[in-house]
């Protein structure tokens, strides 16, 4: 599971070690789902989605349920997820509990956290940087491993990162 900022290259770093995988693993994002199109569409005006304030703490809390059902059921999983609250690292903990789960800080500079927003012009300026300052994402308990991808994403870090993760104490840090 990684947890990091918006833009900070969670989705990157995810596609890099499922292809440098042996066996197959399952991308999952809470994005796939969005780009997928289960949220209601925007108003034809394009104002804010009213209705997300209701939505989104159910919608998050089936994204975490799937994904024990995803594991259970034989899935290898690959999650990256912004894990914006303690209570979600709870909650997690909780419902993946009796899984192996290795748990990954993926952290970012903030500076090039929103150039990169800039840079996709499709993100809300800032949001990164305030899941870094603001909720503090880093802050709600220890990680397995932590790694820094403000400098990109290179072979040697997806080489040192499965190195890690293959000799890992089952159990985990969530």
């Amino acid at each position: 599971m990684l947890n990091g900022a918006s833009s900070s290259g969670k989705s990157t770093l995810a596609r890099a070690l499922r292809d440098a995988l042996d066996e197959p693993f399952l991308h999952i994002s809470s994005d796939h789902l969005v780009d997928a199109g289960v949220l209601p569409r925007r108003s034809d005006d394009g104002g804010p989605f009213d209705w997300w304030h209701q939505t989104r703490p159910r919608f998050f809390a089936g994204f975490h349920r799937c994904l024990p059902a995803l594991a259970w059921a034989g899935n290898d999983l690959i999650v990256e997820h912004i894990i914006e609250f303690a209570s979600w690292r709870r909650d997690l903990a909780e419902l993946l509990g009796g899984l192996d789960v290795y748990l990954i800080g993926v952290h970012c500079d903030p500076d090039e956290i929103d150039r990169r927003e800039q840079d996709c012009g499709d993100r809300s300026i800032g949001e990164g940087r305030s899941h870094v300052e603001t909720d503090r994402i880093h802050t709600f308990g220890p990680y397995d491993l932590e790694v820094d991808t403000t400098s990109g994403i290179t072979a040697e870090q997806i080489d040192s990162i499965l190195r890690a993760w293959r000799h890992r104490k089952s159990g985990g840090s969530l």
